[in-house]
């Protein structure tokens, strides 16, 4: 067995999205997703639906200032602690009011926080309706950053993420181009492109099959929301999948049937190509 950062397991619980009108971008999501909006304390909005939460604020339009990961308990919470004391990390105090008390946060490269804790007890869940009922959990996010090198440093070696594949260039130097990890056995929770500016590149909600998929795009119909890419495979993951656009022009996915990489896999090197992203059409190339 590998050595593991106390990281592992972990998983995605939400992300955080700014906007210069709140209330309208979670009007989307609540709609489009089937989430219920919650005003919180800090004038935020959370978006609940079945195994999928979303943080909603003020700010600048189109940026994500930090993702959510859920730890197992709180002695691997503690754990984490010590051991990113240990590398050095400067422990910030939680931005989420998903977490618990004992929640602590990482500033990346890029200058997003990176959450670690536990939900509170008494989150409300409301009862699955429309949309709401279609199987829609938030499994991973993908940023964008001119950093990559340190990004991937930063998320390996000091977070303990664990790499699954990663795409390179297939001339040159076979410059990196893009790093997949995982956080527990499923293929990646994160992962970061090369592009020339820091931005969110997607998130990403898992279904449990192929039917799920055409659910959701024939859901997306009846609202009139048209699908930006997709439906495709990606390459690394091996999912299935289609996107669309938020008001803001980010991106969600739906996917599907997104590989389990067992601990004996070592990661994996894909070419940077249009085929790399969609095995079975046209890419969305970051650069």
């Amino acid at each position: 067995m590998p050595r593991r950062s106390p990281l592992w397991p972990a998983q995605l619980d939400h992300i955080r999205l700014d906007a210069a009108d709140p209330a309208e971008l979670a009007a989307f999501y609540a709609a489009t997703l089937g989430m219920t909006a919650l005003a919180q304390a800090d004038g935020s909005l959370l978006l609940v639906g079945p195994a999928r939460r979303v943080v909603i604020g003020g700010g600048v339009p189109g940026t994500q200032p930090y993702s959510a990961f859920r730890l197992a308990s709180p002695e691997q919470l503690g754990a984490l602690r010590t051991h990113l004391e240990g590398q050095g990390a400067a422990l910030l105090p939680s931005p989420t009011p998903v977490f618990a008390e004992g929640a602590f946060a990482v500033r990346d490269p890029d200058g997003r926080l990176v959450a670690f804790g536990l939900p509170c007890p008494d989150l409300p869940e409301p009862p699955p309706c429309g949309t709401a009922a279609l199987p829609g959990r938030l499994q991973h996010t993908v940023v964008a950053s001119p950093r990559l090198p340190e990004m991937m440093r930063f998320y390996e070696d000091v977070l303990g993420f664990v790499p699954s594949d990663y795409v390179h260039e297939t001339t040159g130097n076979r410059e990196t181009t893009a790093a997949f990890y995982r956080s527990d056995p499923e293929h990646h929770s994160f992962a970061v492109f090369r592009a020339p500016q820091t931005r969110p590149d997607h998130h990403a909600y898992e279904t449990t099959c192929w039917n799920d998929i055409r659910d959701w795009a024939d859901a997306m119909a009846a609202r009139g929301t048209t699908l930006w890419w997709g439906p495709g495979r990606h390459g690394p993951g091996n999912n299935l999948f289609f996107m669309i656009k938020d008001p803001q022009g980010c991106l969600i996915e739906l996917s599907a049937e997104l590989e389990v990489v067992p601990d004996a896999v070592e990661k994996r090197s894909w070419p940077h190509e249009e085929r790399t992203l969609n095995l079975w059409g046209p890419g969305f190339m970051r650069s």
